[in-house]
């Protein structure tokens, strides 16, 4: 009598295969993101990218859609540590803008280039990228800027809520809509001329400043006291 093979092992060992082989396989649907953008992104490039059968990703993920949505959940919760609270406004935005500037977060918006083309034809593409990018990092800059407010730098009338969005906003439409770098310069820029403007007008005194770079002005006044 031929015996038939018995298949229950390992078909209940797939699931716990495939997910000890789902980190891998959420940095190459981020990978292959990155290189070719949404609209042309494939399980069948994404499962080569991972070096997995295509079997192994629609065990788990019913379509791409679905895919990356759980990649961009699990980057976002590695991308956004708790805002920093080191007891002055300064001080917290100049770990912001070191976060900025941190390889996962330049890696967080690669990735928002990789969806942007496609959000605007896709409803539940926009809503993530929406609730993964904007409104997280928002709420997160919101209460930077409410502890603040606690502390007494930030005028109590200030909206602190509008100010959550600026650092974000602005990050965000550069890196789309101009594909520039966000640099240390560019972000000192936006801080000092734009978010310590509007956050603490009429609180703090003129003179100070966040510099997260080479002060521009000093630096003129500088090379004017030099000329002969």
């Amino acid at each position: 009598m031929i015996r038939r093979p018995d298949r229950s092992r390992p078909a209940a060992l797939r699931p716990a295969r495939t997910e000890a082989r789902t980190p891998a396989i959420l940095q190459a649907a981020l990978a292959v993101l990155i290189d070719v953008g949404y609209e042309r992104l494939t399980m069948e490039a994404v499962a080569a990218k991972a070096k997995a059968g295509k079997a192994t990703l629609y065990r788990r993920w019913k379509d791409k859609s679905e895919l990356i949505a759980e990649a961009v959940t699990k980057l976002r919760a590695d991308c956004l540590p708790p805002p920093p609270d080191s007891g002055s406004l300064c001080a917290d935005l100049a770990a912001v803008a070191a976060m900025i500037t941190a390889r996962k977060s330049r890696q967080e918006l690669c990735v928002m280039q990789g969806l942007a083309t496609a959000v605007p034809h896709d409803p539940a593409l926009a809503a993530l990228f929406q609730r993964s990018f904007l409104d997280r990092r928002s709420a997160d800059m919101a209460e930077l800027f409410r502890r603040a407010q606690r502390r007494g730098e930030i005028p109590p009338h200030r909206d602190v809520e509008f100010l959550g969005q600026l650092i974000p906003s602005m990050v965000f439409a550069r890196t789309l809509a101009t594909s520039r770098p966000v640099d240390p310069v560019w972000l000192d820029k936006l801080i000092n001329d734009v978010v310590l403007p509007a956050a603490t007008a009429g609180s703090l005194p003129d003179t100070e400043q966040l510099v997260t770079g080479p002060d521009p002005a000093a630096t003129k006044k500088e090379n004017h006291a030099r000329r002969p």
